[in-house]
């Protein structure tokens, strides 16, 4: 029975049911009860959590998503994380599992700070009303006071008591998001923060001990709250780490500050560079690898290419490729290498 505020859901075959507040979609609603309905990029992007919408009505945020194929649309799928429930419904999905991080919540929260970082990235610094609860290397979504925009950022600091959230964050020329945030958005004003997502984040039980993070641009930021969560565990000097920052000049990088506390705190720590047009740029050292994100992982490490566990963040080709290159071609196990797809 629909309540007052919202509907209920059931997911046919399970025994699982829970509620949908109004507004909240599918996916967001099942995570915040505690059920692991699949999803990846929570934009429509990937594809990841389609269903099948057996009874019941919702509503597309996005009726042109790129997640759903001619074929998908054909059989009357849909995205879960753009589907807003009108009524009751009931679903055909995949087994939901549990939800093994923290639970996400909607807030709201106040920009203290932005720190520019290169000549198009910033990290920018928010204050929560409630709290900074989530597992090293996920995001969440920033909704910006400018109508109904609202993205995807990973976190690039640590789970937190003092309510601090902090976003890396490279503006995308003509993009609405970044453009709100870098030209129009000053210290004081509020987004609304849901949160946290994602699956790629910290296995602190992981056997191997030896990481290996890439980040493309922006998703430098999921990948240094990866690494700061490794450097906090108690056996952090047993483990090995491996950062890769990737970009096409030399300009589009940045060695964060962070980067002296991981030396200090793990076993072995080293720091590559890859840029995919450094053959046009006289600026870019000698130590630099001149190529791509996927290649200069296979080159860097060579044959213990497999011996690692992978995150990685950044563009979807860079992840895409970086997939190809690790899984495919070497034979790394797919549960050793963690990312969430964004477009």
């Amino acid at each position: 029975m629909t309540t007052a505020t919202g509907h209920h859901i059931t997911v046919e075959g399970s025994g699982v049911r829970f509620p949908c507040a109004e507004g909240d979609t599918l996916v967001r609603a099942a995570l915040r009860a505690g059920v692991g309905l699949s999803y990846e990029c929570n934009s429509g992007s990937c594809g990841s959590c389609r269903y099948e919408l057996l009874e019941g009505e919702v509503h597309d945020r996005r009726p042109d998503a790129p997640g759903l194929s001619a074929r998908d649309r054909r059989k009357g799928r849909r995205l879960a994380c753009q589907s807003e429930p009108l009524s009751d419904c009931v679903l055909k999905v995949a087994e939901p599992g549990p939800v093994s991080t923290p639970r996400p919540i909607r807030q709201n929260a106040v920009l203290r700070d932005v720190r520019p970082l290169t000549h198009d990235m910033a990290e920018f610094v928010f204050d929560a009303e409630k709290h900074a609860a989530f597992s090293a290397g996920q995001y969440a979504m920033i909704h910006l006071p400018d109508g109904d925009v609202e993205r995807a950022y990973s976190m690039s600091n640590l789970s937190n008591c003092a309510r601090e959230w902090r976003f890396i964050v490279k503006r995308t020329p003509g993009g609405k998001a970044t453009s709100f945030l870098f030209d129009r958005l000053r210290p004081g004003d509020s987004v609304v923060l849901d949160g946290p997502f994602g699956h790629a984040y910290l296995r602190p039980d992981d056997v191997t001990r030896q990481v290996v993070c890439v980040g493309g641009g922006s998703g430098l930021g999921a990948m240094i709250s990866v690494l700061l969560g490794i450097a906090a565990l108690p056996d952090a000097g047993g483990w090995t780490a491996h950062l890769f920052c990737a970009g096409k000049e030399a300009r589009d990088i940045h060695v964060p500050a962070a980067v002296g506390r991981l030396r200090d705190r793990l076993g072995r720590f080293h720091l590559h560079t890859a840029l995919s047009a450094a053959g046009n740029d006289p600026s870019a050292d000698e130590s630099v690898f001149r190529g791509f994100a996927h290649e200069a992982v296979l080159d860097r490490l060579a044959d213990s290419v497999t011996d690692h566990t992978y995150y990685a963040a950044g563009p979807p080709a860079m992840t895409d490729a970086l997939a190809r290159a690790l899984v495919l071609e070497k034979g790394l196990p797919a549960d050793r290498l963690y990312f969430d797809r964004f477009c």
